[in-house]
C-alpha cells in the first residue's frame, strides 16, 4: 500500500491511517490511489468486521490538497467516488477525529458510521469561503446526519466548531481526552467485531435503505447548479486566493 495511506491489520478490524502529516493529511491523488485498493482489500475479506479511519500528525485531515484539485475532476477515480465506495463497504466504519477536520476531511469522518472526536478537535466546512460548493450528495449526508438548521450553521457560517459542539449537534457520537482516542476507537472496533457479522452487516444495510428512500429526491436541476458555481470565476479566483494566502476578490460571476 502506498506511503499515503498506513493499513494496520488487527485480528478482525483493520485501521486505516491518512499519513500525509506535513501536509495536514490534505487528500490528494495518491492518497486516493491508496484508499480505494485498501477498500477494495477490506470488501474481499470476509473476516474483517470494522475498519477504522484516522490520521497521522497533529489532525485528522485538513481537506483535499487545492494544488492537485484539478487532478480531481470529472472522470477517472475521484474523492467522490472513494466516498461512496466507503458509504457501501459492507461493515461499520468508525473516524477516530484529533485536531482538524476541514471540508473534504470532515465528510469523509461524516461518511463513516460511527464518529469518536478528541476533545481538542475542530470539524467544519469551508467551501463558502473559496466560492465552491458541496455536492447533492453532501448536503444530504449533512441534513440526514445534523438536520437542516445545524446544516446551515457549518455551511454558511464557514467556521469549524470544537468538539462540544459537534456533539451538541450529532455530527459526532462520542468526545473523549486527546490522549484516549485511538483507545476508544479501538474499544468500539473490538466491540463490534465481537457481535454476531451476519447480523451487524444485515443491520448496516437496513440503516442505509431506510435513510436512501427516505431522502431520495429529483436533484438533476442542483447538479446543474453546482457545477455552475464550481466552474464558476468566483471559484477559480477563491482557489487561487487560497493557495496566494489572500483575501479572494469575489465578483459574484
Amino acid at each position: 500500500m502506498a506511503d499515503e495511506l498506513k493499513v494496520e491489520r488487527s485480528q478482525n478490524f483493520v485501521t486505516l491511517s491518512l499519513n500525509r502529516p506535513e501536509k495536514r493529511n490534505a487528500i490528494n491523488r495518491a492518497v486516493i490511489e491508496a484508499f480505494d485498493g485498501a477498500l477494495a482489500s477490506v470488501e474481499a475479506d470476509k473476516n474483517i468486521r470494522a475498519v477504522i479511519i484516522r490520521g497521522e500528525g497533529r489532525g485528522f485531515c485538513s481537506g483535499l490538497d487545492l494544488r492537485d484539485i484539478e487532478q480531481m475532476g470529472a472522470g477517472g477515480l475521484t474523492f467522490e467516488k472513494i466516498i461512496r465506495r466507503l458509504q457501501a463497504l459492507p461493515v461499520p466504519t468508525i473516524a477516530a477525529v484529533h485536531g482538524e477536520a476541514l471540508t473534504g476531511g470532515l465528510v469523509l469522518a461524516l461518511t463513516c458510521d460511527l464518529r469518536i472526536a478528541a476533545e481538542g478537535a475542530r470539524l467544519g466546512m469551508t467551501p463558502a469561503r473559496i466560492g465552491y460548493l458541496p455536492t447533492y450528495w453532501i448536503f444530504r449526508k449533512f441534513v440526514e446526519t445534523v438536520g437542516p438548521a445545524n446544516t446551515a450553521e457549518i455551511m454558511y457560517l464557514a467556521d469549524p466548531v470544537d468538539s462540544a459542539r459537534a456533539r451538541e449537534m450529532g455530527l459526532v457520537h462520542k468526545v473523549v481526552p486527546d490522549n484516549n482516542l485511538g483507545a476508544a476507537a479501538t474499544a468500539w472496533a473490538e466491540k463490534i467485531a465481537g457481535n454476531a457479522p451476519l447480523s451487524v452487516r444485515a443491520m448496516k444495510q437496513m440503516i442505509s435503505r431506510v435513510i436512501s428512500e427516505a431522502f431520495e429526491v429529483d436533484h438533476k436541476d442542483l447538479d446543474e447548479l453546482g457545477n455552475k458555481v464550481r466552474t464558476s470565476q468566483d471559484a477559480k479566483e477563491g482557489v487561487r486566493a487560497f493557495l496566494e494566502k489572500r483575501k479572494p476578490v469575489w465578483r459574484g460571476e
